[in-house]
C-alpha cells in the first residue's frame, strides 16, 4: 500500500480487500457515534484515526489475519485489560480476528477509559 498523507483517510478503505473495508468502515461508523468523535477521519502514523475535541483518540487498521484498534496510550492497555472480554490485547494494541465483530461493551469500555484519560491530561 502506498503512504498515505493525513487527509486520506478515505482511501485507506479503497487500498484494502473489500470485505476487510467493510468490517472496518462498520467499526469506524460505531466508533465515531459512541465517541462523539469528528466526522473526518485522518491518516495517523500510516492509521485511520478517530479524533475527540480536535485530539488524536483512536486508531484502527487491516492486517492479513486480523484488524486492530490502537489506543495511542501506552498505559491505557494496562487499564482496561480486566475488563475486555474479547480481542487479543498487547500493551496498546487490541487485535481481532476477522469474523469477530467488535461489541459495543468493548468499545464504550475503550472510549469510557481513552475519555478519561485524556481528561487527566488537562
Amino acid at each position: 500500500m502506498r503512504k498515505l498523507e493525513r487527509d486520506e483517510a478515505e482511501k485507506y478503505f479503497e487500498l484494502i480487500p473489500e470485505d476487510q473495508a467493510k468490517v472496518l468502515l462498520d467499526l469506524r461508523t460505531r466508533l465515531l457515534k459512541l465517541a462523539k468523535a469528528e466526522k473526518d477521519l485522518i491518516i495517523s502514523y500510516q492509521l485511520p484515526t478517530i479524533r475527540v475535541s480536535g485530539k488524536n483518540f483512536l486508531a484502527f487498521a487491516a492486517w492479513k489475519d486480523f484488524y486492530s484498534i490502537y489506543l495511542l496510550s501506552g498505559r491505557l492497555g494496562a487499564v482496561i485489560a480486566d475488563e475486555l472480554s474479547q480481542g487479543e490485547l498487547d500493551k496498546s494494541t487490541l487485535r481481532f480476528s476477522w469474523n469477530e465483530r467488535v461489541t459495543d461493551k468493548t468499545l464504550k469500555t475503550i472510549i469510557k477509559a481513552k475519555t478519561a484519560e485524556l481528561e487527566q491530561r488537562n
